[in-house]
């Protein structure tokens, strides 16, 4: 492991309705679980304060609507070591801190850990107000493609939603006559994900929309035991799991070299089908964890990850509605 990998970094602020006043938890003990999954509702944290005082806590109850959660460590390690032969490399370092959440708090509960331990709990969503707790009223002309349409409903929404990623691959067919928009913007996006075999997610209040087939732009990150990989990955149905020391840079759609020789195969009983590991070691994240505890050992990230070209698991995740609009 990288020796600048050495001094962890973390910064969590709780802000009112309007960001008019920022409390800075980051000196309290605190713990947090931020989870990012393609599936509606999939981009949630939970934040866990330890022993605030009651003016604090009953302040956080009261007024507390957003949480901002940075967290890595203060050096940047080299990504191009332990890259193989001719194998894709990322750029010489990569940042190992920044934003791994920014969400609204919808659900504050008190607890009582232990004898000595009281606990407030936030639970936060990141994507439910843009789409869910908004509204679109709007008449179109005809011509409008599946992008056009995902832009229209994005922009003209009452609070606009930022367009971060829309998959190249919607569908070009246009509208033959004007349509009107009237209610909530996510039955439109979700109407759009449903008939091209896609799905969306909110992350950092940008929506994205994205098919499994969609290839990630950015170039690999390479990743070993010299530079974060904590113990060993594990070969699943539909690709691997693995851990790294954390990481805000691994977002959903990355794509990670991970070599096979470092990976547990699985076993696989008779008719069962299993997704082989990627022949070039590029693996796509589908699923991403960050775990953190800023005074304890949590500091880490865990990875799900298919073959980038989805080989082997395609089928499988098709049909699964928690992940593809199209799924029953």
């Amino acid at each position: 492991m990288s020796s600048r990998l050495w001094i962890r970094k973390w910064r969590i602020l709780v802000t009112d309705k309007n960001d008019n006043e920022a409390l800075n938890i980051s000196n309290l003990h605190c713990t947090f679980e931020v989870h990012k999954k393609r599936a509606r509702g999939g981009f949630y944290a939970i934040v866990k304060i330890y022993n605030m005082n009651a003016a604090t806590e009953n302040k956080l109850i009261m007024e507390g609507d957003r949480v901002i959660i940075e967290a890595g460590y203060q050096g940047t390690i080299d990504e191009n070591a332990g890259a193989a032969d001719g194998t894709e490399q990322a750029g010489a370092e990569a940042l190992q801190y920044g934003k791994i959440f920014d969400g609204s708090v919808i659900w504050p509960s008190r607890s009582k850990e232990s004898n000595v331990d009281y606990v407030l709990t936030l639970t936060c969503i990141d994507g439910d107000t843009p789409l869910n707790l908004n509204h679109i009223s709007k008449t179109v002309n005809r011509g409008l493609n599946m992008r056009t349409i995902v832009e229209t409903v994005c922009n003209d929404s009452e609070v606009q939603t930022p367009i971060n990623k829309c998959s190249d691959g919607l569908s070009t067919q246009v509208l033959p006559r004007g349509k009107v928009f009237y209610g909530r913007p996510y039955d439109y996006i979700q109407d759009v994900c449903r008939g091209n075999s896609a799905d969306y997610y909110i992350e950092d209040g940008n929506l994205n929309v994205v098919r499994l087939q969609d290839i990630a732009e950015d170039e690999a990150l390479v990743i070993g035991p010299e530079n974060g990989l904590v113990g060993t990955p594990q070969q699943t149905q539909d690709g691997v799991t693995f851990k790294v020391l954390l990481n805000p840079s691994i977002k959903m759609g990355t794509r990670i070299q991970l070599k096979n020789s470092q990976v547990n195969e699985t076993t696989v009983m008779p008719g069962q089908k299993q997704a082989p590991l990627d022949d070039e070691w590029i693996y796509q994240c589908i699923e991403v964890t960050h775990r953190g505890d800023t005074r304890g050992n949590d500091w880490y990230t865990e990875i799900v990850g298919i073959s980038r070209y989805g080989k082997g698991s395609l089928p499988a995740l098709l049909g699964d509605s928690g992940v593809n609009g199209m799924g029953v």
